[in-house]
């Protein structure tokens, strides 16, 4: 394993020529997370989506080594809150395994955490399966878990939804 002071990363706002290298960690995201076969995004849209267009969807942050190299990464978007305005969503923050435990992760959190704090951003959200062992680092840091704290329940509509929706099909 690798020893936190071997280890220097530069942590730089993605560019589209980053894409691939991002793409593969989503991927392995995915994996990691059990859920490989709900992806459907590949590098074109990913590109797109975050670089040709006035409004990207999203932001992106890596953390590269000295040769170029990305190790992790963390995508996050702008949002809004009707009760206290702007705040920015972290929808992935990876590392790849054989760079764990050097501090890469803490580095891309407090680098989002500090665009949001800028903005300002009045709060920064993110989402953590429950058997990640991943929400007792965003605990550590302060992070409040809003399904215990607040009761609040994440639904979502899948495109599949959505489509039976207005093909006026039976619900989902």
């Amino acid at each position: 394993m690798l020893k936190q002071r071997e280890i220097s990363v530069t942590i730089r706002k993605a560019k589209k020529d980053d894409m691939g290298q991002v793409y593969k960690m989503i991927r392995a995201l995915a994996e990691f997370e059990k859920l490989e076969h709900t992806m459907t995004l590949d590098v074109k849209t990913l590109e797109k989506d975050g670089f040709d267009s006035e409004n990207p969807a999203f932001t992106c942050l890596v953390a590269e080594l000295s040769d170029g190299y990305i190790v992790g990464y963390a995508l996050y978007y702008t949002a809004y809150s009707t009760w206290l305005g702007r705040s920015i969503f972290l929808e992935d923050l990876y590392v790849q395994p054989a760079y764990r435990k050097n501090g890469i992760g803490t580095q891309l959190f407090l680098a989002v955490a500090k665009i949001a704090h800028e903005t300002p951003s009045k709060k920064m959200d993110f989402h953590v399966l429950s058997w990640n062992p991943a929400g007792d680092f965003y605990k550590r840091l302060g992070a409040v878990d809003l399904t215990i704290h607040e009761k609040w329940h994440h639904f979502r509509m899948d495109e599949r939804c959505l489509n039976r929706l207005f093909a006026n099909e039976p619900r989902c």
